[in-house]
């Protein structure tokens, strides 16, 4: 594996006491309680367990702050270029859970926008755009708009859209969690390997064992806390259910 810019195991990512609580008084809820720990680079992590998973996910990427403890990038420059909760820090990449390309624009558009915003002139924002798409083998999809693909291939746009801003840490939150099997094994496929090109780290939060198993390090959240290694035969890791047949189409 490359290792670009950063030493074998020096942590991209430090949690220190970390703690993220939503609303105050007595309808104040914890998402986050009191989380140590760290992403070498390098790293491939499953987060699994019921809870918690995406606020600490969002936390890591800098899309969200701790309401006490910190959180900090010693391996990366976690520098928004002051675009802060619009995209995530620089040198880390997010796939998120749900649908996330822009219904108005093409797969094309979808992919270049964050480099126009991390301020890349037009024409070099088309160029890497375009090598993502190609990468993942994704060119016919181009010029589609969103609601012209299947959800597996709307997915994967997503995914071409996070490497093309090369980043150095992978933050994926359910990335196969409205896929058939596989068409997510396809997209576990598709980011594991542009890891290995990138040489970046990869934390991924899952509720599928067969994501989980398909990384090296389990880490299992509840109420709030992170214990890693993992449990792994908790019954709340499971396996997910395949999706309705129209779902199927995004082979």
């Amino acid at each position: 594996m490359k290792d670009v810019g950063t030493k074998a195991g020096e942590p991209l990512v430090v949690c220190a006491d970390a703690a993220r609580t939503y609303g105050s008084g007595p309808n104040a809820v914890v998402a986050v309680h009191g989380v140590n720990c760290a992403v070498p680079a390098g790293a491939r992590i499953a987060v699994v367990g019921p809870s918690g998973k995406s606020t600490l996910l969002h936390l890591m990427a800098a899309l969200d702050r701790p309401t006490a403890g910190t959180v900090s990038h010693p391996g990366l420059s976690a520098d928004t270029g002051g675009v802060a909760d619009i995209l995530p820090a620089r040198d880390i990449g997010v796939v998120f859970q749900g649908p996330s390309l822009l219904p108005p624009l093409t797969a094309m558009e979808n992919v270049a926008l964050p480099l126009l915003i991390d301020g890349l002139e037009a024409d070099e924002a088309a160029d890497r755009a375009s090598a993502a798409l190609a990468g993942l083998g994704l060119e016919p999809l181009a010029t589609k708009l969103p609601d012209e693909m299947s959800a597996g291939q709307a997915q994967r746009v997503a995914v071409a859209r996070m490497l093309a801003r090369r980043p150095r840490l992978i933050l994926a939150d359910e990335p196969t969690g409205q896929l058939d099997r596989e068409t997510a094994r396809q997209v576990m496929a598709v980011l594991l390997s542009a890891a290995d090109t990138l040489g970046a780290a990869v934390l991924i939060t899952t509720h599928d064992a067969r994501v989980a198993g398909a990384l090296d390090e389990r880490w299992y959240m509840a109420d709030g806390r992170v214990v890693h290694p993992g449990i792994p035969d908790r019954p709340d890791i499971h396996e997910q259910p395949e999706p309705p047949d129209r779902e199927r189409e995004s082979r």
